[in-house]
């Protein structure tokens, strides 16, 4: 079974500028599951219209429903981005029970950056005077250049902050190359093609909000639902292409693939066979979880664990359900199991999830490899979570005195007090501790180059 979970390093990933896999762009919305989706989107954005029926009233349940399906159908296509980028390609072979591996706000943060980028390019036209030459580049800036680097960093980190971080899209973007020119202009084509072809059928409907007031005939009706399975299709196709592209530079990225990839596309058959038993064991898992039977829903993933003891997206299954059985000893002993295996597989988002729910179980939990606190610690801070940082690594150098990972520690303290708690003369001091009383340490000569940042800076 360990078969499909193979990664996708395993054979040559196919770069996704090459025309067959550019077709696969094209089909992938075609795929059962997609399709399924976009079918239900445009069927209730049809019927969501006869709440013009109330009148005044009708047209704010209107926009409401409108509102409700787009952020509806705006997740699924994170999830699209989420799961490609760590090698689930076949959105029909997704998991059955990871819909909660995506953030349910991911929608409203991409919104705001939008908001944001838009605040920018306003702000980029009023200081040039109105000049429309400043503006149409602002614009390509911010919603042609930055605007996929943007989306990339809030699904890897699943924070705002950390998807505007200016630093980090910089360093996205050079991990990926002269490529991501490639990526961006693909980006940019598949908008127009949505924006000019949705304006296009419109008009060569006739379809107007005049035509909506005076009633719904058959032709309307066809009319809104084509209109909406174009936009749902272009939109997935581009969600699929931006987490193909994160998948194929997955290494440079640091995003732990844990699906098939490109091995499904060769080994489609095999792969199929093995997804029946795994779609069979969630549809099993999910209905003894509604009879409320979580430990026979835990004992049935257990068998599959023994097989496949390493594998993340059962453990990410495990610990949900470990969660909803609410044994505490039970949840801390695979916390402990499930990080370690997420910090060996450098898988830091996930991982830094674990530890905030760790937290808000039990505020005094530690994790139990102590080699683990220095690395949790700097992936929460490049997750924009300085405070989470500050609580794995307070008390470090009392509790373990004689640990190899005092120094980094001591280093990420100086960061924080000098970059988020406001005190740069506390962080000087920490870091002229680390220098005289670990000198030769491999961590010294990056605490030396920062302690002479903060010294410049004073």
């Amino acid at each position: 079974m360990s078969d499909a979970y193979a990664y996708a390093s395993n054979g040559p990933i196919e770069p996704f500028w090459q025309r067959n896999r550019v077709n696969r762009f094209f089909l992938l919305p075609l795929d059962k599951a997609v399709l399924t989706r976009i079918a239900g989107l445009s069927a209730s954005f049809v019927a969501s219209f006869a709440l013009l029926l109330f009148g005044g009233f009708g047209v704010l349940l209107l926009v409401l429903a409108l509102l409700a399906i787009l952020v509806t159908g705006v997740r699924y296509g994170f999830k699209i981005i989420e799961r490609s980028s760590k090698g689930f390609l076949l959105p029909s072979d997704y998991p059955l029970t990871d819909d909660d591996l995506v953030s349910e706000y991911l929608p409203y943060k991409y919104a705001a950056i939008n908001l944001v980028f838009g605040v920018l390019v306003t702000l980029m036209g009023v200081v040039s005077g109105g000049n429309e030459f400043i503006a149409i580049v602002a614009w390509l800036l911010f919603f042609v250049v930055i605007i996929p680097a943007a989306t990339m960093r809030l699904v890897m980190t699943g924070s705002l902050r950390g998807a505007l971080n200016p630093t980090e899209m910089i360093s996205l973007i050079q991990r990926i190359g002269k490529p991501y020119a490639a990526l961006a202009s693909f980006i940019f084509v598949a908008e127009l093609c949505r924006s000019y072809g949705l304006t296009a059928l419109a008009a060569g409907s006739g379809l107007s909000a005049a035509s909506l007031r005076t009633g719904f005939g058959l032709g309307t009706i066809v009319q809104l639902l084509l209109l909406s399975s174009a936009f749902w299709y272009f939109s997935y196709m581009i969600c699929g292409l931006v987490g193909y592209a994160m998948y194929q530079f997955a290494d440079a990225l640091d995003i732990s693939v844990m699906g098939p990839g490109e091995q499904a596309m060769r080994s489609v058959a095999n792969a199929r066979t093995i997804d029946v038993k795994a779609r069979t064991r969630d549809a099993l898992i999910g209905q003894m979880v509604s009879a409320g039977e979580i430990k026979e829903a835990i004992d049935l993933l257990s068998h599959d664990m023994s097989e496949r003891p390493n594998d993340l997206s059962l453990h990410a299954r495990l610990h949900r359900l470990l969660v909803a059985e609410n044994s505490t000893p039970r949840i801390e002993h695979h916390t402990d199991t499930y990080l370690k295996l997420l910090v060996k597989s450098e898988n830091w988002r996930e991982a830094i999830e674990l530890v905030e729910d760790a937290k808000a179980r039990r505020a005094d939990w530690t994790p139990r490899e102590v080699d683990h606190v220095a690395p949790l610690a700097q992936a929460a801070i490049r997750q924009g979570k300085p405070q989470l940082a500050g609580l794995l690594i307070k008390g470090f150098d009392k509790k373990y005195s004689v640990h190899a990972d005092i120094p980094k520690v001591y280093l990420i303290g100086a960061q924080l007090m000098a970059e988020w708690g406001g005190k740069p003369d506390e962080a000087r001091r920490i870091l002229q501790h680390l220098l005289k009383r670990y000198p030769s340490d491999a961590i010294a000569a990056e605490a030396g180059r920062y302690l002479q940042v903060l010294n410049r800076a004073a």
